[in-house]
């Protein structure tokens, strides 16, 4: 591992927003695949676009990582605020999606990615993280990590939820 890099991903930039595409993708393909289930690439080319429109807050961060140029995954997380949708928890750091392409897992970065988002939270002003993790590849992840689970399961996708107090405050 070198020295990572992060790319912000935003709508004016078509090739970084093509790049998050092509990862998404292979990242929806993979949960479809640990979860027995086949969502639409339809479907999936809606989400994924509408992440990018409503990327700009300072405390939302959608970013593409890479090692000197190599393209590891992607990491999105956002601080909740009471008027978001969904299910939240307000002031913390919600960890949405995160995705490093199998070629570059068990090789610390990762670590290195949530490290960073970490960082991001800390400046935003959260003490808490959350998030809900794939059973299979996510779970095991998230909890070497330091994640516990709480014993809520999200009404969205109905999977375990998992805290974690940022390292600054813990």
């Amino acid at each position: 591992m070198k020295r990572l890099t992060f790319v912000k991903i935003c709508d004016n930039s078509s090739e970084n927003c093509e790049i998050f595409k092509s990862l998404m993708l292979l990242y929806a393909k993979e949960l479809d695949k640990h979860q027995n289930r086949q969502t639409t690439k339809e479907f999936l080319l809606k989400w994924i676009d509408g992440i990018i429109k409503i990327q700009g807050d300072a405390d939302r961060h959608l970013e593409l990582c890479y090692d000197d140029k190599t393209l590891i995954g992607f990491l999105y997380g956002k601080i909740d605020h009471p008027e978001h949708k969904g299910f939240i928890k307000p002031g913390y750091g919600y960890i949405m999606e995160f995705y490093v392409l199998h070629q570059h897992r068990r090789k610390g970065y990762g670590k290195e990615m949530f490290l960073h988002l970490e960082k991001l939270f800390e400046s935003d002003g959260a003490q808490r993280m959350y998030l809900t993790a794939d059973p299979v590849t996510g779970k095991p992840f998230w909890e070497q990590l330091g994640f516990i689970a709480t014993g809520e399961i999200s009404h969205e996708n109905k999977l375990q939820i998992y805290e974690k107090q940022l390292s600054t405050y813990g």
